[in-house]
């Protein structure tokens, strides 16, 4: 079942818009949940052969056939022979990389993230730049250096509180280069990595709080992005609590770590007083949400982050040991890509909508 044409997706594209015109729950919609779901088992476990998808699929392995023969047709996964230590041989298939590609960017700060994935969620290509002028440059040249532009799905765009005003230039720049556009705020970002690449989908959901110029939190409640009514669940920066009544966006930041490095060569007073602040914060949302897990990643260095999540542990600490903590409420600990989970989340995005599950 090898191929040598040229890889489409445009196939299973078409699948799903047919799907979506269709009311309830048609063949069409089933063959694509399962073309969807097999290509996430194949990306997450690797090589899989026809016994071994039918038992996570819970399908008979003639069904298997013909869903990887569709998958094979759109040139998408490859059949090969499994090396065993025994006499009998299994065919096993994988997914062919090069199939697709997708983009991500990350609006911050710093500057602008730009990386280019893979089908098998591999980075291909990363570069950063100082200013948005620079990115349809980059992307540009990105694609020619590749020679990717036949199989290129999206580009997914994570932007911050502080950048999402520059989405109308960032669509401008790039729609001529790349398309569709998919924009999502960070936060949600961040969650899409730790749940196709880092913790996955942990029972009770998940909650990554992003710490740079502010403090933010991105919350995944039953396997979906929670926004809340009006949009704002999860701005979590303006949380004043403590017996100084500080925010977080004072407290716990980036830039207040830098006003106190300047003052000082030692981060302990500030580690301390960050660690209170968050550490109420996660009980207040784990009071409501009960995730599965809690995890901290952004721009704050990585002896920092670990800092800060000892000292939210810190029994030492009065203040933190008489507030009342639930058998519930999981330990805090660093995000997986605590630096990229943003920018790789955002590359996720187009993957998400055409050809892994949602």
């Amino acid at each position: 079942m090898k191929t040598s044409r040229r890889p489409s997706v445009s196939g299973i594209s078409r699948n799903r818009i047919a799907a979506d015109n269709r009311p309830g729950i048609s063949p069409v919609d089933i063959a694509d949940h399962n073309s969807r779901t097999t290509l996430g088992l194949l990306r997450r476990f690797g090589p899989l052969t026809r016994q071994e998808l039918a038992k996570h699929l819970g399908l008979t392995e003639p069904a298997i056939t013909g869903i990887m023969q569709r998958l094979a047709d759109a040139g998408l996964v490859v059949g090969g022979k499994r090396v065993t230590t025994t006499r009998y041989t299994a065919v096993e298939f994988a997914l062919c990389p090069d199939a697709a590609y997708s983009l991500g960017i990350q609006l911050g700060p710093d500057g602008c993230k730009i990386i280019m994935l893979d089908l098998a969620c591999s980075i291909v290509r990363q570069e950063h730049v100082t200013g948005l002028d620079m990115i349809a440059e980059v992307i540009a040249g990105m694609i020619a250096s590749t020679q990717v532009s036949a199989g290129l799905i999206g580009c997914g765009i994570a932007l911050s509180p502080e950048t999402a005003s520059a989405r109308a230039a960032v669509e401008a720049a790039i729609s001529h280069l790349v398309g569709p556009l998919f924009f999502l705020e960070d936060s949600e970002a961040a969650i899409n990595a730790e749940r196709m690449l880092g913790i996955g989908d942990v029972e009770g959901g998940l909650v990554t709080i992003l710490i740079d110029d502010t403090v933010r939190a991105g919350l995944l409640i039953g396997g979906r992005p929670f926004h809340g009514m009006h949009g704002l669940a999860g701005q979590i920066g303006e949380m004043r609590s403590g017996i100084d009544g500080a925010s977080l966006n004072e407290t716990a930041t980036l830039p207040s770590l830098q006003r106190h490095l300047s003052r000082t060569t030692s981060a302990d007073a500030w580690v301390e007083i960050a660690a209170r602040h968050l550490h109420e914060a996660v009980l207040a949302i784990s009071g409501f949400v009960a995730p599965g897990a809690i995890l901290i990643g952004g721009s704050l260095p990585d002896e920092i982050i670990a800092a800060v999540i000892v000292r939210m542990s810190d029994e030492r600490d009065e203040k933190i040991r008489n507030l009342v903590i639930a058998p519930w409420i999981p330990v805090v600990q660093p995000a997986t890509y605590p630096k990229d989970g943003v920018v790789l989340g955002a590359a996720l995005r187009p993957f998400n909508d055409t050809l892994f599950p949602a």
